[in-house]
């Protein structure tokens, strides 16, 4: 009996040990996939100015960065090749987004052309690059602008699991094509980037880096007016075209209000008609492609020609003065020959042009000639255009949009006024560069979104992104309600790669229209960016079929 009640108290003691015993053995649960923190910002700013940041620090702005540098741009000093440039991406159809096709021969791109995406926005990891975004920044410039910083930084904090996270707004262009307030801009800037470094310090205990990079800059010409390209043209006999079938025929786009733009015309004209818009009031310069490797260029009655050899980074140039100095460069070329810069023939490579012409009137303009009438874009014109910034041409739905309000300045020419981006960092010292190779001071880049495998979220949504994401939303939900308990619930959101939804549209990160933040589209997008970095493949996975 005493041995019964023995054994049921030890059987009773042990039972009570095995809860206090299992609380104490480690259980091994998954630990939650927190993505690793990103660790630089490449914040691409379109048509911020050099002279501006360098006025901005001398008001005591963006006092923690290292000494800005000139990024000096494409010719035609535009966003679109320039951008591509940059980034090292395929060069664009046409040096803006409406544009003349030698293949087709025609005028490709109609009116909302000018303003839809292309690759180097959606090789960002965030970008506002729908149309609506677009045309929003140019009608309401400075809230827009400001607006885009705020995300920038809330975003930046948001993701993870990609130690660069790269972010282009288009606001500062459309701010200062607008008359917008700029120093306010910068101001508001500065102080959000403070902002992140403080609340980024004090996540990580250490400073995120951040480089600032533009593409080109702005002439501040709120004044200039409109040169009557069209009709100078026509009273001389030419008749401006979509296709090309005769000697009179001219093909030409122009995105907006710019100083600087391609001309294309029949072979036999190329040069009577360069003649003729040299002539025009408010033109500066027009370059045109003569002969393989030879090129002209004519101001005024002046006229001199660029040859080169080679290719690539090995490409050499020469700027030999025919009648006049057209650039301007005789000092120039006379120091370069005094510190023997150049062959014995005259030749040079595009860094030591770069070196001797940053602060000149045309920087760099040898390589940036040669270069926009043969690299920056798979469809380079024969003509390029530059003018005055007394002058500007406009066309298209963005010259539309800037006539609703007063003009401010633009860019596009290959003057110093137009050309000079510039190039900022917080975590290393930077030199003046061209658009072709400033990468290569930052890794080259070679870490940029890749569209492919997950496109960049970061739109403003359309009603016709709405209706999109609402006819995957049933299918969305029950994905989420399969792996929402998961402990690998965001590993499988993010390698199914869900943000893929309809035709390869990905859903935005929705701010201003309410019936989108109701989607589980919405909640793909926010939670499958910031665990990329755990996929273990590459691509995405398929989910079972494709969502309608």
């Amino acid at each position: 009996m005493h041995r019964a009640i023995w054994l049921i108290k030890i059987s009773v003691f042990h039972l009570l040990l095995i809860p206090l015993a299992l609380g104490c053995v480690p259980w091994r649960r998954n630990p939650p996939l927190v993505p690793p923190t990103a660790t630089r910002l490449v914040l691409a700013l379109d048509g911020v100015d050099y002279r501006d940041i360098v006025d901005a620090r001398t008001r005591g702005l963006f006092a923690d960065f290292r000494e800005p540098s000139r990024l000096i741009s494409t010719f035609p000093s535009i966003s679109d090749v320039a951008w591509h440039d940059i980034m090292g991406v395929q060069p664009p159809p046409g040096y803006q987004r409406i544009y003349y096709s030698v293949r087709q021969n025609d005028v490709v791109g109609e009116l909302l052309d000018a303003i839809r995406p292309i690759e180097y926005e959606r090789r960002m990891d965030f970008a506002f690059g729908t149309k609506f975004h677009h045309l929003a920044a140019y009608l309401m410039s400075n809230q827009v602008a400001r607006k885009e910083v705020d995300v920038d930084v809330k975003e930046f904090l948001r993701r993870g699991g990609r130690p660069t996270i790269y972010a282009y707004n288009v606001g500062p262009d459309a701010l200062q094509h607008t008359r917008g307030d700029l120093d306010k801009y910068l101001s508001h800037l500065d102080a959000k980037l403070a902002e992140l470094q403080r609340t980024y310090r004090a996540r990580t205990g250490r400073d995120v880096e951040i480089l600032i990079i533009s593409d080109h800059g702005h002439n501040r010409a709120i004044s200039a007016d409109f040169l009557p390209v069209v009709e100078a043209l026509e009273s001389q006999g030419f008749r401006t075209v979509r296709s090309l079938t005769s000697a009179a025929d001219v093909a030409f786009s122009v995105d907006g209000v710019t100083t600087g733009f391609g001309v294309f015309a029949h072979p036999d004209s190329v040069q009577r008609l360069a003649s003729i818009l040299v002539a025009l009031d408010g033109v500066a310069t027009v370059t045109t492609r003569d002969t393989t490797g030879r090129y002209l260029v004519r101001s005024d009655s002046a006229l001199a020609e660029i040859t080169t050899r080679g290719s690539g980074d090995s490409a050499t140039y020469r700027y030999h003065a025919l009648r006049g100095d057209p650039l301007r460069y005789t000092d120039v070329l006379s120091r370069m020959a005094h510190d023997r810069a150049v062959s014995p023939d005259g030749f040079a490579s595009a860094a030591t042009w770069l070196r001797y012409t940053a602060g000149e009137l045309f920087p760099a303009a040898p390589p940036r000639i040669v270069r926009g009438h043969t690299e920056i874009t798979r469809n380079p014109a024969p003509i390029l255009v530059s003018l005055d910034d007394k002058m500007r041409v406009g066309l298209g739905a963005v010259s539309v949009a800037n006539r609703m309000r007063p003009l401010g300045g633009t860019h596009g020419a290959l003057s110093a006024t137009n050309s000079l981006g510039v190039l900022m960092s917080n975590f290393a010292d930077t030199r003046d560069d061209l658009t072709q190779s400033v990468r290569r001071q930052f890794g080259g880049f070679d870490d940029l979104h890749d569209p492919a495998t997950n496109e960049s979220s970061l739109r403003l949504a359309t009603p016709a992104m709405c209706e999109r994401i609402a006819g995957a939303a049933s299918a969305a939900r029950r994905h989420l309600r399969r792996w929402r308990h998961s402990p690998t619930a965001s590993r499988s959101l993010c390698c199914h790669s869900p943000t893929r939804i309809g035709d390869g549209l990905a859903p935005p990160l929705v701010y201003w229209w309410r019936f989108a933040k109701k989607t589980a589209g919405r909640t793909v997008a926010q939670s499958c960016p910031t665990v990329t970095g755990h996929c273990r493949s590459g691509r995405p996975r398929p989910m079972g079929g494709r969502l309608p």
